[in-house]
């Protein structure tokens, strides 16, 4: 076969955004590396930082939980897990559930798709989805360039996208939507994300601790030995440095700090969601107290909005090659398009070979697969008409059908088979605006409410709207003509569960509940529950989701 194999460590990286530049394949330093690896920790952007505002003015802090699901902070702030967090929410209000003496948490916040690190960050940061933002997961092809961009490789090796976050501004390339740093022009710190374009100030991980994060990835899915020191080193030391920031330069009137560490430990530690609630209790909620101490300190932390938030959640999975679908094994989906004739691209980030027909691009439970007019390119050398759509028939619909017999039978992908939840695919329109996704039915395509009403599936929450988000719009066409949706239901048991990378112990991506209730909260010692509740409403409605969360900002600093 032509595909590589991914190295088991990428996909943890995948998850740290920024931090992602930081990852070996073989742990060894490139010279790119070694120079990203010496530069200063806390970077300041402009040459002349925005004045605070005055005395008086409203502050907004986010704290960024990489991975937590809404049901697992609630679980540890019910059971006194999260002490400084609590007592910043303040007591819940008797018969009240989520609202708090001074803060707010409603139920029900959903993630867009794909619940996956790099364009559910995107869209926290921009309020904007994949279609409209043009990040549309870890890794994407990108048809009128040829470009395949992994700033989170899942299934190539390369990192070299990864470095190019902080070395070469990749995701302000490849966002096209202005950011909340932008849009509220105010003093902005950030620390550890990648979608800062607009701050003023940038905190980037300590060399030391990166050294030691990326060298224990070798074995962790695999071997089961983690050490949780090295990801709670992470965030532990983003702490320090977003306090030294505070110390050299002041507050910010909207500080974000990023909290990557608890994400990854809990795709390798050994009982993903339990580890994941030690991990609250032990390491963030003491980092946050730290940050909340130093704004009481000051004298700022009774006017200042608080607001956690998430990305998405996680469901255990099983790290073994039966399970993960991408890691370049026989029986995989990219066997299924070999069989048809197709010409995939090679699992790599540039890559030679230029005479491809399919490309294949994942985001755990989901996979992408962009297909080329092979009638634009039938030599075994020609170059396709990437810009161009595929052929609704003989391209798209031969592709439904075999990955379809391949989930039935096993045929050509042995590997696939039972592994398949669902087949989406729509009307190919190459690089213009692209319309809707559609459900394949096992005879024919149908729009998703009329699959719904046939085949009702609670559990994919919001499944017609996100996915609206997802693929209607001018960047539609980066999440693929076909898109798969792995098995993956919460109902059922590990065994049952597969993902579209390498070994992990938990993943996402999907439009399950547990992947995509997401963590929102909004808590300020001078409010009241009730009071945060009405201010929240009037700014976003009573049904938030992770598109609301910049314009809430926005409107707590009054902009």
């Amino acid at each position: 076969m032509h595909r590589n194999t991914p190295a088991t460590a990428a996909l943890l990286l995948a998850c740290l955004l920024g931090l992602a530049g930081f990852l070996f394949y073989k742990w060894a330093p490139s010279p790119e590396m070694a120079e990203l690896l010496v530069v200063d920790a806390i970077v300041q952007l402009r040459e002349e930082m925005r004045p605070a505002r005055p005395d008086g003015s409203p502050r907004v802090i986010v704290l960024a939980l990489d991975g937590v699901g809404a049901r697992e902070f609630q679980d540890a702030v019910s059971r006194g897990g999260m002490p400084q967090v609590s007592a910043l929410l303040g007591d819940e209000l008797e018969g009240e559930q989520g609202l708090y003496a001074h803060g707010v948490a409603p139920n029900g916040v959903w993630s867009i798709l794909p619940s996956t690190t790099f364009a559910a960050w995107t869209a926290v940061y921009t309020g904007a989805g994949v279609a409209e933002s043009g990040v549309s997961g870890n890794e994407w092809f990108d048809r009128e360039s040829m470009e395949f961009v992994a700033p989170a490789p899942v299934s190539v090796t390369e990192h070299d996208d990864a470095l190019r976050v902080f070395a070469d501004d990749l995701m302000h390339r490849w966002m096209a939507v202005p950011t909340v740093f932008e849009q509220a022009n105010v003093r902005s710190y950030v620390t550890l994300a990648a979608q800062y374009r607009g701050a003023d100030l940038l905190v980037r991980p300590d060399n030391e601790t990166f050294a030691d994060l990326v060298t224990s990835f070798a074995g962790g899915a695999v071997s089961g030995e983690t050490d949780r020191d090295t990801y709670s080193a992470l965030d532990e030391n983003a702490i320090n440095r977003t306090l030294e920031a505070i110390e050299e330069h002041g507050l910010a009137d909207l500080q974000v700090v990023y909290f990557p560490g608890v994400d990854l430990y809990t795709h390798v530690a050994e009982s993903s969601i339990p580890d994941q609630h030690s991990y609250l209790t032990d390491v963030v909620d003491p980092a946050i107290g730290r940050l909340l101490e130093e704004y009481r300190f000051r004298s700022a932390l009774e006017s200042t909005y608080v607001l956690l938030v998430s990305d998405h959640g996680h469901t255990p999975v099983l790290a073994d090659e039966r399970h993960a679908l991408g890691t370049g094994d026989e029986g995989e989906a990219a066997d299924v398009l070999d069989a048809l004739g197709f010409r995939v691209r090679p699992f790599e980030l540039d890559t030679e070979d230029g005479a491809y027909q399919a490309v294949l691009a994942y985001q755990g439970a989901l996979a992408y697969v962009h297909l080329a007019d092979r009638s634009t390119c039938p030599g075994v050398e020609d170059h396709c008409d990437w810009p161009a759509p595929p052929r609704f028939e003989e391209d798209v619909m031969q592709a439904v059908r075999a990955f379809d017999e391949a989930n039935r039978t096993g045929a050509h992908a042995w590997k696939l088979e039972g592994a398949i939840d669902l087949i989406f695919a729509r009307e190919p329109r190459g690089v213009d605006p692209s319309g809707p996704f559609q459900v394949w039915d096992g005879e024919e395509l149908v729009p998703v409410d009329t699959y719904l009403a046939a085949n009702p599936r609670p559990d994919l929450v919001n499944l017609e709207e996100r996915l609206e988000t997802l693929g209607v719009g001018r960047y539609g066409h980066r999440s693929g003509d076909i898109m798969l949706l792995s098995r993956y239901r919460e109902e059922d048991s590990l065994e049952d569960r597969y993902y579209f990378s390498a070994l992990y112990r938990s993943w996402h991506g999907s439009p399950s509940r547990q992947d995509s209730e997401i963590l929102f909260a909004l808590a300020r010692s001078a409010s009241t529950g009730p009071e945060l509740r009405s201010q929240m409403h009037d700014a976003i409605g009573e049904t938030p989701s992770q598109l609301d969360v910049t314009p809430l900002i926005l409107e707590l600093l009054g902009r």
